[in-house]
């Protein structure tokens, strides 16, 4: 038996909560060393945002030349038609429609050391060679009119693409790939089987650079839509994108493959998680097999045929990194997440960072771009008619009712877009929180070409969105506030027709509470007049109710929520400062409505008699039987089972005394002296 014992597995432990928590402290302590500077974020933002500006000088250079090229050919052929000569140059459309930022740029996944940065500009025809060249010679002449920084610009038609460096630290290399639409629509009519009747020209660009540049547009927009959101998802692709770089076996799966792994298993989950348990979830789909070849692959969700984006992969690579990544899950489960990262163990207790400090946000590196504005794919879960039936879409709309008392107007926001799009890269600075705990006032302030503007707010988001109204204000610009102030008679009516709807609701919310409860809540537990909690009380006379949130209103300290329960086609609804209180109230005005007066098992548990077990009441009653031999009277057992009385067969028949005398008690008479 011994050995037996010894042998029996151990039971299961789960990882405890503090194993969690140390793996969040490890994977954001490794993103912050990963992460790129201020001073690199910079520098990227302006080499960015200067080519910009002077690709739009170049579309504007290349439209009139275009006109003016127009204009000469319609001067010499047509000499009477000078009228038709506006509605010409209104009609010639521009040779470059736009450029957009795409790769590392626009996915917000640069991280120390990153020094390629890609732009796509998209074109109205097939780009040409002498097109590209064109462009890559006028583009250094509007960089020297834009900025005194010095750029070196190199044309490279093998690439299709041009190719930017600086000359100063940190020496970023800027990509910009020409492509057009209409490259993936010859190729999918070719696909098609139709036939093509236009004839491309004889320097046009490579067609494959074209095709990749268009998916990596994809690829962006879509990252932006589905990614970004998603809480720990960015912070989770940058770690691993980091290991890929470390570690030559996860090489391979380096670039979309991997934002699509992240996106799907994060995406997937049934809440939001922390940095280092979406890590953990990422390394569980990995070690599973979704690599191998009879496993189920990485469909592509950019391409309209199924693709596999894991197709450039071999086997011997496929299983190189399952292996790995089931090591890392391993030594993620013993605790030594750090081993993965490549990093020292942090310690116990680590020094907490002054509050002075203002938080990094780590979703967006670079301000978008104000030269053109591409239109946003919109997120999955703002899609109308979509049928959502997952069980947080009630919380969903919950939190969407109560936001809406919380959120700041549109208007507002606009204000600090605006100036966003004016003078990007702008730093608020905290001046001060004054205030208690509970009504906080913070003052924020930024400084605008030399100028210093403060104001204050409730929260850090609404002193900016002030700071940013009195900036536009000082520039003379519409901040969007004036709106509001325009019809004061609307204003008022809203007012007085929200003011009935108060009272309205605080009606039936009284009908529906008992009035004992309405004047206030009591400040120790809520208690039936049983002494019970109410929940507990109601809970043993009906089993399996539930109880449903209603409504939830009120600022963060003062919210209401309205709890409801139903029994027997009756609701009852409870209000209080938590849910447990509301509950409690509920079921509360259930039991005064049900139950008045108390069941009758109630009253019956309370006669019940000690149950005495029988080999224990014949070893009391010989002691208590040879003690009483001298008495006139025989004491006989009467055994009690819950409120029913029996008396042993081999002691005859018991008499009304004797009951009389044992329903009292079994202790002995005195003896007499």
């Amino acid at each position: 038996c011994a050995i037996w014992h010894n042998n029996w597995p151990p039971p299961l432990r789960h990882r405890s909560m503090r194993i969690f928590v140390n793996d969040d402290r490890h994977v954001m302590a490794k993103h912050s060393a990963i992460y790129p500077t201020q001073e690199e974020l910079e520098a990227v933002q302006n080499m960015v945002s200067h080519t910009e500006r002077a690709l739009k000088a170049v579309s504007d250079w290349l439209d009139e030349q275009e006109r003016g090229t127009a204009k000469t050919q319609t001067d010499t052929d047509v000499d009477g038609e000078k009228e038709s000569e506006p509605k010409t140059a209104e009609q010639a459309t521009r040779s470059l429609r736009g450029v957009m930022r795409v790769g590392l740029v626009a996915k917000g996944l640069l991280l120390k050391g990153d020094l390629g940065l890609e732009l796509v500009l998209l074109c109205k025809d097939k780009p040409t060679t002498t097109l590209l060249r064109k462009v890559a010679e006028n583009l250094g002449v509007q960089l020297k009119l834009i900025t005194e920084d010095k750029y070196e610009v190199t044309p490279s038609i093998r690439e299709a693409s041009i190719v930017i460096k600086n000359a100063k630290q940190p020496p970023l290399s800027l990509t910009i790939h020409l492509t057009s639409p209409v490259v993936r629509e010859e190729a999918e009519k070719r696909a098609a089987g139709e036939t093509l009747s236009v004839n491309d020209p004889p320097d046009v660009l490579d067609r494959q650079k074209c095709l990749a540049a268009l998916a990596s547009l994809r690829h962006a927009k879509w990252f932006q839509a589905r990614a970004n959101g998603l809480r720990s998802c960015v912070i989770v692709i940058r770690i691993l994108r980091d290991l890929c770089a470390r570690v030559p076996t996860w090489a391979p799966l380096r670039g979309w493959p991997l934002e699509l792994l992240c996106e799907k298993a994060i995406g997937t989950g049934n809440r939001p998680m922390g940095a280092g348990e979406a890590l953990r979830r990422v390394l569980e789909c990995l070690a599973s097999g979704i690599l191998m070849a009879d496993g189920s692959g990485i469909s592509d969700p950019c391409e309209k045929d199924p693709t596999d984006a894991i197709g450039h992969m071999d086997y011997q690579q496929r299983e190189d990194i399952t292996q790995s990544a089931q090591h890392a899950l391993r030594l993620s489960a013993f605790g030594q997440l750090h081993k993965v990262l490549g990093m020292d163990p942090l310690p116990s207790k680590m020094p907490r960072k002054p509050k002075s400090e203002t938080p990094i946000d780590y979703t967006v590196q670079i301000p978008p771009s104000t030269t053109y504005a591409p239109p946003m794919k919109r997120p999955i879960e703002e899609e109308d008619g979509s049928d959502d039936k997952s069980p947080n879409k009630k919380k969903k709309k919950l939190q969407k009712k109560s936001g809406e008392e919380k959120s700041e107007p549109p208007q507002a926001m606009n204000a600090l877009m605006r100036l966003n799009q004016l003078k990007p890269g702008l730093q608020y600075k905290l001046i001060s929180q004054t205030g208690p705990v509970h009504v906080p006032v913070f003052t924020m302030s930024v400084e605008v070409d030399g100028k210093n503007f403060e104001a204050s707010g409730p929260s850090k988001r609404t002193a900016k969105l002030h700071v940013a109204v009195k900036v536009l204000q000082d520039m003379g610009l519409p901040t969007g506030v004036e709106q509001k102030v325009a019809e004061p008679a609307k204003t008022d009516e809203v007012a007085a027709n929200a003011e009935e709807d108060i009272k309205h609701t605080d009606t039936l919310t009284e009908a529906a509470v008992p009035s004992a409860l309405t004047n206030s809540e009591p400040q120790g537990p809520i208690l039936t007049k049983h002494g019970k909690n109410p929940v507990m009380e109601l809970n043993e006379k009906r089993r399996g109710l539930k109880y449903e949130l209603i409504s939830e209103t009120g600022g963060s300290h003062d919210k209401r929520f309205v709890m409801e329960v139903e029994i027997d086609g009756q609701k009852f609804q409870g209000t209080g400062s938590n849910k447990k209180v509301a509950k409690a109230y509920a079921a509360l005005a259930a039991l005064e409505k049900l139950f008045p007066e108390g069941s009758v098992s109630d009253a019956a548990k309370k006669k019940k008699t000690m149950v005495i077990p029988l080999f224990l009441f014949y070893q009391l009653y010989g002691t208590f039987n040879t003690a009483a031999t001298q008495e006139s009277f025989t004491l006989l057992p009467t055994v009690f089972y819950g409120d029913q009385e029996h008396c042993p067969e081999d002691y005859g028949k018991c008499s009304s005394a004797n009951k009389a005398t044992h329903t009292k008690g079994l202790s002995p008479p005195k003896p007499q002296a």
